[in-house]
């Protein structure tokens, strides 16, 4: 939302600018890099939340770039038009792909592995960063702390999931019924459902749900976090 990522960005810019100008040895820190690092500590603590020490892993070297070195008129060409780690689709979005296919296309783009991919949605719902705050597969009683609780309740027995019926700005939806009340407890999109329809994905969501595979998960997701954070770094992928 761009109200809270002004927020963000104002506080970061003070960081930036106060480290720049007290900095002894002359070392200058990039907004790039203080935006990936801040993500980085993030993590850190939802994990720590959840009762793990963890180091997330961060090299600096990303680099700012000006107004004018960047071409604003064709930037609206950059914007996704879905992005299944954020549970977010365009609007009346006409393609012959389901927002389940585009998921793997950018999951592909990015260079991930079935695994890495499952880890970073599952953590990134749990983590409450879908789009616009929607709780559509956020399936957790602690939102923001990074545990295994999407697979765990994605697989829940005592729930089933049934359509919602008409399809809403996030694409289909579904919502899980208690079997005993009748009530509500979760909601999902086709996207999240995807981990436990296809084979290879629910193999992966079945061993992400163990009570002892979180270690594995959360080092599967940093994994998964340092490769998309570190995707455009040439100088790294070429050294």
């Amino acid at each position: 939302m761009p109200e809270q990522l002004n927020r963000v960005l104002k506080v970061l810019e003070e960081v930036q600018k106060e480290f720049n100008e007290t900095s002894k040895d002359g070392k200058r820190v990039s907004l790039a890099d203080l935006i990936v690092l801040a993500g980085c500590a993030a993590i850190e603590e939802a994990a720590r939340k959840a009762g793990m020490d963890i180091e997330v892993p961060f090299t600096s070297g990303k680099v700012d770039t000006t107004e004018e070195m960047t071409d604003i008129n064709n930037q609206e060409w950059l914007y996704p038009y879905a992005d299944g780690f954020r549970n977010y689709i365009k609007p009346d979005l006409k393609v012959p792909f389901t927002p389940e296919e585009l998921l793997i296309d950018r999951a592909q783009l990015l260079n991930l592995t079935a695994t890495e991919m499952t880890a970073l949605v599952g953590g990134m719902r749990v983590l409450n960063a879908n789009y616009l705050k929607a709780k559509h597969g956020v399936l957790t009683e602690r939102p923001e702390v990074l545990t295994n609780d999407f697979f765990v309740n994605l697989l829940d027995m005592t729930v089933i999931w049934k359509p919602l019926g008409e399809e809403s700005k996030f694409g289909q939806t579904f919502e899980a019924i208690d079997k005993k009340t009748g009530n509500r407890k979760w909601t999902g999109t086709c996207v999240d459902s995807i981990f436990s329809h296809n084979t290879e994905l629910r193999s992966i969501t079945e061993a992400y749900a163990a009570e002892d595979e979180l270690e594995i998960f959360v080092q599967n997701f940093m994994r998964a976090w340092n490769k998309v954070m570190n995707g455009n770094r040439f100088d790294l992928i070429c050294s």
